[in-house]
């Protein structure tokens, strides 16, 4: 896992803690195991990068499983659980 500190020594958010509205930027990834790591490969192909910033448009009605992200133009659906391997600062 990677290990992101802001200036008051606490973890940062992941994604997947973000609730609808929200905006931030993606500062880092944690260290993903084999299937994950495929899934962050894909990712990173459609641009959620280090320094890329996004918002949480909705979330599943009961569930709040899947999320759907904006980042730049495009709109993604994301579970929590896959969105929780993306460190974000609250902007």
């Amino acid at each position: 896992m990677i290990n992101v500190i802001n200036n008051d020594d606490q973890p940062l958010p992941s994604l997947g803690q973000l609730s609808p509205g929200e905006k931030a930027e993606i500062v880092g990834f944690q260290q993903p195991d084999e299937a994950a790591s495929s899934f962050l490969h894909r990712l990173f192909e459609v641009g959620f990068l280090e320094g890329s910033h996004l918002e949480v448009l909705q979330e599943a009605p009961f569930s709040k499983d899947p999320i759907s992200v904006r980042i730049k133009d495009a709109t993604y659906a994301l579970r929590r659980a896959e969105a929780s391997l993306i460190q974000v600062r609250k902007l």
